[in-house]
């Protein structure tokens, strides 16, 4: 064969051996695309939970009984046994005042008694005197009957002085300023030696173990607080959550602020203390067996709420009515059913019709 010829011939084999090696790595390269936009996901599936409706709130915390003692009557501060931070008990001496004067009224008081009954005795003996001789008509009836008026006014002053007497003990008692409930002492406004009057202020005390909250809550939330909801408190000075329940709702609403303040019960199981500050979460309604997907499966299109239900290898778009979300969980109204394979992780690569590998799924 002439050398031209089969030069000819070679040249047109390793064309087509060419062309077949190009052919098939250019089917190896479309595999290669068509497998790298084929997208990783994970999926899950809907779930039935309890979800609850619920409003944040700051607030802070008071204590519902916070008395300031004052003294009664005028006097001398003699003694005082207790200062700030000190815990006492209900009827525990807390302060003394000088009593030098109320003894003495005290003493004149009883001495004052005495006297009267001691008259009123002996006027009562004469009236029944009067009254036997009168029987026999040997006095007039003048006589007996101005007996018997000394006797009512003899009557009258031991009345009278019984009233002083028992006034005496109670101003005694008064020198002896006492705790009407067990408590803290939160201030000390005298020291031994001042001279005080009827009104002046000495203490200050805080029941700790009766205290409550006072959450602010805006106003579009109002109609929705009931007594007896259950709230969730948490306060930094502690750093321990507490459960409590809503005992009241104040009526007006804050001229500036438009918030609405809240009373909040709670066992003071953690020490809290009265002007803490305080962050409640308040469980305004509660919705049971409703069917929630997690809210990264959620994504919105053309305006509308939608998610990817995984199925053969390809997501479908659906588009669903949401309700409730509390956390990570939305409620889902209508648009999947309990069996449906949802995309979580991954659907912002993803459209309708999408090749989709699933590379885990997630316990519902």
């Amino acid at each position: 064969m002439p050398y031209s010829r089969r030069a000819r011939i070679q040249t047109r084999s390793q064309k087509l051996l060419y062309c077949a090696l190009l052919s098939a790595s250019l089917c190896s390269f479309s595999s290669v695309i068509a497998a790298e936009k084929s997208t990783a996901v994970s999926v899950t599936m809907p779930e039935r939970q309890t979800l609850r409706q619920t409003a944040k709130a700051l607030g802070v915390i008071e204590t519902e009984d916070s008395p300031s003692i004052a003294a009664e009557i005028s006097g001398r501060i003699v003694k005082i046994t207790v200062d700030e931070g000190a815990k006492v008990t209900r009827g525990d001496v807390m302060v003394e005042l000088d009593n030098r004067q109320q003894q003495l009224e005290l003493a004149s008081s009883e001495a004052q008694l005495r006297r009267f009954q001691v008259l009123a005795d002996n006027q009562e003996r004469k009236y029944g005197r009067l009254q036997a001789l009168a029987r026999s008509q040997s006095v007039s009836n003048e006589t007996l009957q101005d007996a018997a008026a000394q006797l009512r006014t003899y009557e009258t002053e031991v009345d009278i002085a019984t009233q002083q007497l028992a006034l005496s003990r109670l101003q005694l008692t008064r020198t002896k300023i006492l705790s009407p409930l067990d408590a803290q002492v939160s201030a000390r406004h005298r020291s031994v030696g001042d001279y005080v009057n009827p009104g002046t202020t000495l203490l200050d005390l805080v029941a700790i173990d009766r205290l409550r909250a006072r959450l602010y809550l805006p106003e579009r939330h109002a109609a929705l607080v009931k007594q007896g909801q259950p709230v969730e408190l948490f306060s930094p000075a502690s750093q321990q959550r507490i459960q409590g329940t809503v005992i009241g709702t104040n009526p007006t609403v804050a001229g500036a602020s438009r918030v609405v303040a809240v009373l909040v019960g709670f066992s003071n199981s953690a020490g809290w203390m009265p002007g803490a500050s305080v962050d409640a979460t308040i469980v305004l309604d509660e919705r049971s067996n409703v069917l929630v997907v997690p809210k990264l499966s959620i994504a919105s299109r053309h305006g509308a709420q939608v998610v990817f239900v995984e199925e053969g290898g390809v997501a479908e778009e659906r588009q669903i009515d949401t309700g409730w979300q509390e956390g990570q969980w939305v409620q889902v109204l209508s648009g999947l059913d309990e069996e449906d394979r949802v995309i979580v992780d991954g659907t912002y690569q993803i459209s309708d019709k999408s090749t989709v590998t699933v590379v885990a799924e997630q316990a519902p």
